[in-house]
């Protein structure tokens, strides 16, 4: 079962890398010819090109793909028992939880600061959260195991 979800993990971190790859492609896109623009509240180019759409000169998006991109290496590393340690563990369970920490966040300002909502950040926050709840579950069980 901990395989199952250790597997489980990874696919949702791999789709993830997707949606913040299409996220980062949006962010260069001239404004309105995003494909996920339905109207002025629901709009990836409200969002994705926004001032809060870059930190240090860099775009949100990319720091997805790092993110998902971390997540996808710690569970890889426990799933083929690189790294099944109690400090593996935790540490992709503190790294889902720093991403559901700055996925609210940005939810947030998408929501209360811009006024509008982009279809691939509310896929992103879903995957974030998928995957924070089947860390928990899995460190849980750990732990029964051990």
């Amino acid at each position: 079962m901990k395989k199952a979800i250790l597997t489980t993990i990874l696919v949702l971190t791999l789709a993830g890398i997707a949606d913040s790859a299409y996220a980062l492609y949006e962010h260069y896109l001239p404004p309105d010819v995003s494909a996920c623009d339905v109207n002025e509240t629901v709009s990836c180019t409200a969002v994705n090109q926004s001032s809060y759409s870059v930190v240090a000169g860099i775009p949100v998006a990319a720091f997805g793909m790092a993110g998902y991109a971390l997540l996808a290496f710690l569970a890889g590393a426990i799933l083929i028992n690189r790294g099944p340690s109690r400090f593996w563990r935790r540490l992709l369970l503190l790294a889902s939880l720093a991403a559901l920490a700055v996925s609210l966040a940005l939810t947030y300002v998408e929501l209360f600061v811009l006024g509008a909502v982009c279809p691939l950040c509310v896929t992103s926050l879903a995957l974030v959260v998928a995957i924070t709840l089947l860390a928990f579950i899995f460190v849980a069980r750990s732990r029964r195991a051990a």
